[in-house]
């Protein structure tokens, strides 16, 4: 039997858990008031997995599931950038469609474009930094297309 390492089978809401309680613990400190757009803090995974355990028991859960903290971070690419140990937010701002790898999907991930609430505009308190034309997520219900499979 293949064992599957990358986490696609730790469950859904152990992982959702663990993608709020990081996005917010790195977004703790941001002023919503200032006016320039902040990714929030950088903190060593070390101390984000101290943190996260404290809050939720589920160790055991991601070792039996082969699958770690760093490894849902890390599937959660969208969100969380980790560098030399250091987990942050992304910032979209410095991404470019230059800088962008041209994906070889057999899909036309431009069909997918809107298709999905923004978790910037929905949960950062400064919201998304990218214009809603420039983000590939929605950001309102009118934004919002309907993909047909």
């Amino acid at each position: 039997e293949i064992v599957i390492r990358n986490g696609t089978k730790l469950d859904k809401v152990l992982c959702s858990k663990i993608i709020d309680f990081t996005a917010f613990f790195l977004l703790r400190n941001v002023d919503a008031s200032k006016p320039s757009w902040s990714a929030g803090e950088s903190i060593h995974l070390k101390e984000l997995i101290a943190a996260i355990t404290q809050e939720i028991d589920f160790s055991e859960t991601l070792r039996n599931q082969n699958g770690g903290i760093q490894t849902v971070l890390r599937n959660c690419h969208q969100l969380f950038v980790i560098r030399k140990g250091l987990v942050s937010l992304k910032d979209w701002s410095k991404y470019t469609r230059k800088s962008q790898k041209i994906s070889n999907r057999k899909y036309d991930s431009g069909a997918l474009r809107k298709s999905k609430m923004c978790w910037f505009f929905l949960n950062h308190p400064q919201g998304c930094n990218l214009s809603s034309e420039s983000c590939s997520y929605a950001h309102g219900p009118d934004d919002l297309k309907r993909v047909n499979f």
